[in-house]
C-alpha cells in the first residue's frame, strides 16, 4: 500500500492541493499577525477562523482531483480491474489526506515556533482544536473528492466552494429576539466556521466547542470515505447519514452564545512575578513584557506611597469570567479582595511587547481603576493620577472615549484648581477621592475641587 501512495504523491495533484491550501492559510494567518503574535491561544482563534475560507477551498480542490478519472477517460479502465472500488480509491485518498494534514500541521508548527521564540506562552490548551481542524480539512478534501467522482462536471468545484461560503455568511447573522426584545444568536450560527474574536489571550475553546467541530470533522471523514468507495446505494446512504450527522453535531452541540464557547485557561492566566520589591506580577501570557512593566509599576507604586495605607504590590488584573467584548464588562464584577495590591491592565504593543501606559493605568483614580466599582467621572480619576505622577494629564485612555478631548480639558481644569491648594490639602483631597472611589461613589470631581456636589 505504501508504494501506490507514494506514486499518488508523485503523480497526482495531491501535493499541489496541499501547497495551495498551505499558501492560502499562511496568507490569512500573516494578515492577522497583529492578533496572534506571541499569543498561542489567540493563534488558535486565527487558525480556527481560517477554516471559514480553507474548508470551502479544500472541498473544491478535492472535487477537482475526483474528476480526474472521468476527465482523462480512465474510468472504464479502472473499473475493469479485478480490485474492489475501495482498494482502487484508497491510495489517492491516503495521499491527499496525508499531504493536506502535513501542510496544515506544518503551518501550525511554524507559528508555534515563532510564538515560542519571541517569548510567548505555549501550553497544551489549543492543541486539541488544531488537531480537530486538521481532521476537518482532511474530511473536506475527501468529501470533495468523492463528490467529484460521482459528478464530474467542471462546475462542481466552484459551486461547492460558493455554496459553503454562502451558507456560512447567512448562518453568521442568524439571530432571534429573546423575551426582552434583544437579538440573540440561534444554533444556526454554528454553521459558520468563523470564530468570535476572543477578548483576552488566556481564553481557550471549551470542550463542547471543540466537540462540535470534531463532530463535523468525523462526519466529513467518514462520509467522504464511504461515498468515495461506495459501490451500492446502501453505502451511499450510509455516507449521506454520516455527513448529515456531522452537520447536525456542529449545529446542536456547541452553544450559540459566544461567551460559552470559551473558558479561562488557569495556566495561561497564572501570575509571573519579578524579583525584588515592591513585587510586580503579570499573567503568564504577558511574561515577555515583565522587564518593561516592572520600572513603570514601581514608579506608580512609589507615587501611590504618598497616600496613607497605600498598596505595596502591583499585579495584572485577572478576570474571573470570559470576555464578551464589552469595555465595561468587569466594572462592578471584580471586587478588590487584597488592599495591599493594586491591579492594572496590560496591552503590550504586538511588535515591541511594550506598554508605555502601565504607570498611568495604576495611578488612574489613585489606584482604583480595577477596584470592582462601576467607573464614572473619568476626569476626576485622571486628575488624581496625574497629580500623583506629577504630570499634567494621563494618556492611558487617549482614543478610547469619543469625548476624550472634553475629558482632557476637564482634567486640566480640575488639576489647576487642586494645585492651588496647600500641599497637605492636595494630599487630603486625593486621599479622599481614593476612599470615595473604593466606596463606589461616582461624583468625584467636587472632592478635588472643593466645590459642593450638585443636587441630583
Amino acid at each position: 500500500m505504501i508504494r501506490p501512495i507514494r506514486a499518488e504523491l508523485r503523480g497526482s495533484s495531491a501535493r499541489t492541493i496541499a501547497i495551495l491550501l498551505f499558501v492560502v492559510a499562511a496568507l490569512f494567518t500573516a494578515g492577522m499577525v497583529r492578533t496572534w503574535w506571541r499569543q498561542w491561544l489567540m493563534f488558535g482563534y486565527v487558525e480556527a477562523s481560517l477554516m471559514f475560507v480553507v474548508v470551502p477551498l479544500a472541498l473544491a480542490c478535492g472535487a477537482m482531483l475526483g474528476r480526474r478519472e472521468k476527465r482523462t477517460r480512465a474510468a472504464e479502465l479502472m473499473a475493469s480491474t479485478g480490485r474492489p472500488l475501495w482498494q482502487r480509491i484508497t491510495p489517492a485518498m491516503s495521499a491527499l489526506g496525508a499531504a493536506v494534514a502535513t501542510a496544515h500541521l506544518l503551518l501550525v508548527g511554524v507559528c508555534a515556533a515563532l510564538i515560542g521564540s519571541t517569548g510567548g506562552w505555549l501550553g497544551a490548551a489549543g492543541f486539541p482544536s488544531v488537531l480537530v481542524d486538521t481532521a476537518l480539512l482532511v474530511g473536506a478534501v475527501w468529501t470533495g473528492l468523492a463528490l467529484g467522482r460521482w459528478w464530474s462536471s467542471a462546475l462542481l468545484p466552484p459551486a461547492l466552494a460558493a455554496a459553503v461560503l454562502v451558507v456560512q455568511f447567512v448562518a453568521a447573522g442568524a439571530e432571534q429576539f429573546d423575551a426582552a426584545g434583544a437579538d440573540q444568536p440561534t444554533p444556526l450560527v454554528n454553521l459558520s466556521l468563523m470564530v468570535q474574536f476572543q477578548q483576552f489571550p488566556w481564553e481557550g475553546p471549551t470542550a463542547v466547542a471543540v466537540l462540535g467541530r470534531l463532530a463535523l470533522a468525523a462526519g466529513l471523514v467518514v462520509g467522504g470515505a464511504l461515498l468515495a468507495s461506495a459501490a451500492s446505494w446502501w453505502g451511499r446512504g450510509a455516507a449521506t447519514a454520516a455527513l448529515a450527522a456531522g452537520v447536525a453535531g456542529l449545529l446542536l452541540i456547541p452553544p450559540p452564545t459566544d461567551t460559552r464557547r470559551y473558558q479561562i485557561e488557569p495556566s495561561a492566566q497564572a501570575l509571573t512575578c519579578a524579583d525584588g520589591t515592591p513585587q510586580v506580577c503579570v499573567t503568564a501570557v504577558y511574561a515577555y513584557a515583565l522587564p518593561g512593566v516592572v520600572p513603570q509599576a514601581r514608579r506608580a507604586l512609589a507615587a501611590l506611597a504618598k497616600l496613607p495605607n497605600a498598596p505595596t504590590r502591583a499585579a495584572e488584573f485577572q478576570p474571573s469570567v470570559v470576555g464578551d467584548g464589552s469595555s465595561d464588562q468587569f466594572q462592578g464584577n471584580a471586587p478588590r479582595t487584597d488592599p495591599t495590591t493594586v491591579r492594572f491592565s496590560l496591552q503590550p504593543d504586538w511588535l515591541t511587547g511594550a506598554d508605555p501606559h502601565v504607570a498611568e493605568d495604576i495611578a488612574f483614580g489613585a489606584g482604583t481603576r480595577w477596584n470592582g466599582c462601576a467607573q464614572d467621572d473619568e476626569a476626576a480619576r485622571a486628575a488624581a493620577g496625574a497629580w500623583l505622577l506629577g504630570t499634567d494629564e494621563l494618556h492611558v485612555f487617549d482614543g478610547t472615549f469619543d469625548d476624550w478631548a472634553t475629558i482632557r480639558d476637564q482634567t486640566t481644569a480640575i488639576l489647576r484648581t487642586l494645585r492651588k491648594q496647600p500641599e497637605q490639602e492636595q494630599l487630603r483631597r486625593v486621599t479622599a477621592l481614593r476612599d470615595a472611589a473604593n466606596r463606589c461613589e461616582k461624583d468625584l470631581t467636587p472632592i478635588l475641587t472643593g466645590k459642593p456636589k450638585e443636587a441630583s
